[in-house]
């Protein structure tokens, strides 16, 4: 693996800026859980930055996920855990889109367009889902009897954002 370059740095700070900053907004707006709301542009931020930029993005995720979920209250672990769903879920979206729906070409042909609708709005969501109300409830900050609510406000969330989609 190449080392990085000043600009793919810049690229990844830039990414991880925009992307705490985004979710800080959507995390005004929870009212489940403190990490968990029903808006989450940042999940259509992770899967862009993956299909557009590739795959070596994830580490901007990951920077900006963890910022934002450790200042919102969260233990160092449980936001490493989140983080690293948030970083997985931008891509295997990515992954999944490339691999059955034509990447970028997703939606020139309806059967694509499907395909992307299935994969990055409902399948690669369950993976944040599942790492970030898991994590939650591991280190005690979310309650277990709360855990099918908790994951269904994150899966809605994170899967409004690429199903709105237009063009990528």
């Amino acid at each position: 693996m190449r080392p990085r370059s000043p600009a793919d740095l810049a690229m990844l700070a830039l990414l991880a800026g925009v992307y705490f900053a985004v979710a800080k907004v959507g995390l005004m707006l929870a009212f489940v859980h403190a990490s968990a709301t029903t808006v989450w542009p940042p999940t259509g931020i992770a899967l862009a930055a993956n299909l557009l930029l590739g795959y070596r993005v994830w580490p901007g995720v990951l920077v900006g996920a963890f910022l934002a979920n450790v200042t919102t209250g969260g233990a160092i672990a449980s936001s490493a855990g989140v983080a690293v769903g948030n970083a997985l879920e931008g891509f295997v979206g990515a992954y999944l889109v490339n691999r059955f729906a034509r990447g970028r070409h997703a939606f020139e042909r309806p059967q694509d367009m499907l395909r992307f609708a299935v994969l990055a709005g409902m399948v690669s969501t369950a993976v944040s889902a599942t790492f970030g109300v898991t994590s939650l409830s591991l280190a005690g900050i979310a309650r277990w009897a709360d855990y099918g609510m908790i994951w269904r406000t994150w899966w809605l969330g994170d899967a409004e954002a690429p199903s709105s989609w237009r063009r990528c």
